[in-house]
């Protein structure tokens, strides 16, 4: 559908919805549509050591219908961070963890141990100083399994090797 293109009195050219009557104060600008979404760059694929820094989720993704959680790490030898993501399941009633999914595992590495019974697995056992090695690759393929292109690439963790606490 095509906008119509109107011209006001003064030679402006207003276009689409929204417009004033003739003789009417014009509406009022809309809002500026500003990304705010987290920053994802790359770095040069490798072994890393990093610390935890923040985490967002889990939340349910409608776009993939399921939870999801990121976990920010900054690289500790250069300026740079890469995130890790976790699948949480696709049930809308709540994120599972199960025994054999990524969370399950790198969450015990961070802990130190294995969960309690009926223990909340939370985040913020990522964010308590400790040192991590993983690896960092590019993400280069989408969610439909189609390569992306260049600028859609991003840096993320695949994998934590190992945790080192540090000495109290």
């Amino acid at each position: 559908m095509r906008k119509r293109v109107i011209h006001a009195k003064d030679g402006e050219r207003t276009a689409g919805r929204g417009l004033s009557a003739p003789g009417k104060a014009p509406l009022p600008k809309p809002p500026a549509i500003i990304w705010q979404g987290a920053d994802y760059p790359r770095i040069e694929p490798g072994t890393y050591q990093v610390r935890g820094v923040d985490f967002q989720g889990p939340e349910w993704v409608r776009k993939y219908q399921r939870w999801s959680l990121r976990i920010e790490f900054a690289l500790v030898t250069e300026p740079g961070k890469a995130s890790a993501f976790f699948n949480f399941g696709s049930d809308p009633q709540g994120p599972r963890v199960a025994r054999h999914s990524n969370y399950w595992k790198e969450w015990v590495k961070a802990n130190g141990d294995l969960p309690a019974k009926g223990q909340e697995m939370t985040p913020d056992v990522f964010l308590e100083g400790q040192f991590f090695c993983v690896s960092i690759e590019d993400s280069t393929f989408n969610s439909d399994g189609k390569r992306k292109t260049d600028h859609e690439v991003y840096s993320k963790i695949t994998k934590i090797h190992s945790v080192e606490r540090p000495q109290s």
